[in-house]
């Protein structure tokens, strides 16, 4: 049945087209998933591009091993399908970016009656000269059927190559690069395939290059690729764009809340100079307890917000410096004048690291320990120690306070987590610790016994 089989070079004609057809629906599928996680509808008409070319590489690969010298039924609606996929492929390709460049799907009625369009004109391609006898009509079907596939491919993959290149809706970065090379090279091979195919119609026989089908197989795997990594960089910038918008949206916001607020205490602490009212002071320092409770969201929300928005700028911290700093800002919290501080100071407690950043993650550690401290035992104390192993530096900040239970240690790092309801708190003070440290290449573990005390073990490398 298949006499390409008795051909070697006929034989890896066709597995080149069965590999190409396998690489095909392995990006078509890609592509229908990136449709679906990304919410991108350009992706699925890519996905219907690959999908047919896919089906046109396995029509070309049954066509090269049933025989070039059939003309039956069989052959007729293999090379249909192959050409119908081809120019399918092309279509769905140039949707997909002119999707992309409008941000606009195009409607179905659209695609359906194309897509009828391209199939009628397969298939006048493929009937015609069908059954002319001899070299003009063998040259005719040769044109019509190989000569203008290789021409629609040309002028697609060249028309594509133009429109990733020209259009500022393609992020600038190594996708958009691979997939503007490998259009570029694909429809200039082809553009080359079909001055050879043109030659072998005016009787010139030109022979195809050896690389014929190899060339191929590469390029459009590189041209999924592009396609793929392209996806991802732009999601990727959409997302920080969308990130530094919400940044700065609670920033701008949380800023503004705080002048109001500010309002609210200073009238809050006139009316408990006027009012006599037992009943009305003690409302008055609900408000006033509430008001104080939101302006310490607010608070640390600008913190976590700075802690984002700032560039880091490595430089020499001497902590002795940065404790001292950091402690100035705590010392008149609650409870913070009762508590001794064990710290022994040394010259060589020297590092490397981002001090804003530092700031921050010492001074919500210091805070929380004064904030949830057993003030009422013989000796409450904080204990900090700076360790320096190699490259590496380990902070410990460790406290006897009231520690934290068991089952709320794996939480105590998330968003607006609180181990105790019944001291004030936001629930972002570690969190923000968390986040300061992975920008500046930290980690922390803590280690705690409920009414024991809680030990937190900073660790920076390359400081």
């Amino acid at each position: 049945m298949f006499e390409g089989l008795s051909n070697e070079i006929i034989a890896r004609t066709a597995a080149t087209y069965l590999a190409e057809s396998i690489i095909g629906l392995v990006i078509a599928i890609a592509f229908v998933y990136f449709s679906k996680v990304y919410y991108r509808p350009f992706m699925k008409t890519w996905a219907w591009s690959f999908g047919f070319f896919a089906l046109a590489a396995f029509s070309l690969a049954f066509t090269t091993l049933y025989g070039y010298n059939k003309n039956d039924g069989v052959r007729l609606v293999a090379s249909f399908v192959s050409q119908c996929g081809i120019f399918l492929h092309a279509f769905f390709l140039l949707v997909g970016l002119t999707e992309i460049i409008r941000k606009k799907s195009f409607k179905r009625s659209f695609i359906l009656g194309v897509s009828a369009l391209i199939a009628g004109v397969c298939f006048l391609t493929i009937w015609a000269y069908y059954d002319t006898p001899g070299t003009e009509g063998s040259l005719n079907r040769y044109m019509l059927r190989v000569g203008l596939r290789y021409f629609v491919i040309t002028a697609s993959f060249l028309a594509a190559g133009v429109m990733a290149l020209r259009s500022d809706v393609f992020t600038k970065g190594i996708g958009q690069r691979i997939l503007v090379f490998a259009f570029f090279l694909y429809g200039f091979t082809y553009g080359y395939y079909f001055t050879v195919a043109v030659f072998n119609f005016m009787g010139r026989e030109f022979r195809f290059p050896f690389f014929f089908g190899m060339i191929e197989l590469v390029l459009i795997t590189l041209a999924g690729l592009g396609m793929v990594v392209w996806l991802l960089e732009d999601e990727r910038e959409r997302l920080n764009k969308i990130n530094k918008e919400l940044d700065s949206f609670m920033y701008s916001t949380s800023h503004d809340l705080r002048s109001p607020i500010a309002s609210i205490l200073g009238i809050t602490n006139v009316a408990r100079l006027e009012l006599t009212d037992e009943t009305s002071l003690r409302y008055m320092g609900m408000i006033e307890d509430r008001i104080k409770r939101l302006d310490s969201v607010i608070s640390d929300i600008l913190k976590l917000s700075r802690s984002k928005k700032l560039d880091l700028k490595i430089e020499p911290i001497n902590f002795n410096e940065l404790l001292k700093d950091t402690i100035a800002d705590v010392k008149f919290n609650q409870n913070a004048p009762s508590i001794d501080l064990d710290y022994v100071e040394d010259e060589g407690n020297v590092f490397r690291s981002d001090y804003a950043q530092m700031k921050i993650i010492l001074g919500n550690l210091i805070s929380n320990a004064v904030k949830y401290h057993n003030i009422h035992q013989p000796k409450p104390i904080i204990r900090v120690v700076f360790k320096r192993t190699g490259r590496s530096v380990e902070i410990l900040v460790e406290d006897n306070g009231r520690g934290i239970q068991k089952e709320a240690l794996p939480k105590i790092f998330e968003m607006f987590y609180r181990a105790e309801t019944k001291v004030e708190g936001t629930g972002l003070g570690l969190y923000i610790v968390k986040e300061a440290l992975s920008k500046i290449n930290g980690s922390i573990v803590v280690r705690s016994e409920y009414g024991q005390g809680t030990a937190f073990t900073i660790t920076l490398a390359n400081a």
